[in-house]
């Protein structure tokens, strides 16, 4: 008889945890990835945020994580990375529809190149580039 508060009282604090942990999420809608990197003779600054369209959260956390480590040349980078609720505004250029149709992507400081190489990237993967500026 005992175990059945001790079930009870679990439950209870299960169901307090996932009132807390929600609203924590749902502010997790889009990721932040920036840096600023010399890549052989190359400075590269990254300033690029990813919006979770239909992925699940912890597996769009997953991906934001794999997405801020990169390997080039056998060195390894890692981006700062940061969630909020929203990109910030301005970006330099869009992605939609990446991963599947599963997140679109801002870009903010991508040099004329880079942005060319991301905008043939994005449509190699299905995705719809604009660029407003």
């Amino acid at each position: 008889m005992l175990a059945i508060p001790s079930l009870s009282h679990a439950l209870a604090g299960a169901a307090l945890l996932l009132v807390i942990a929600t609203p924590a999420m749902a502010q997790e809608k889009t990721c932040l990835l920036e840096g600023d990197f010399k890549i052989g003779a190359q400075r590269v600054l990254i300033s690029d945020c990813a919006e979770n369209r239909t992925m699940p959260p912890a597996e769009f956390r997953e991906a934001c994580k794999g997405m801020s480590e990169f390997t080039l040349a056998g060195e390894t980078y890692t981006a700062k990375l940061s969630f909020s609720a929203a990109c910030p505004p301005n970006p330099q250029a869009t992605c939609e529809g990446i991963f599947g149709g599963a997140m679109n992507a801002r870009y903010y400081k991508r040099d004329a190149k880079l942005l060319e190489d991301t905008r043939k990237s994005c449509l190699a993967q299905g995705g719809k580039w604009s660029s407003p500026r």
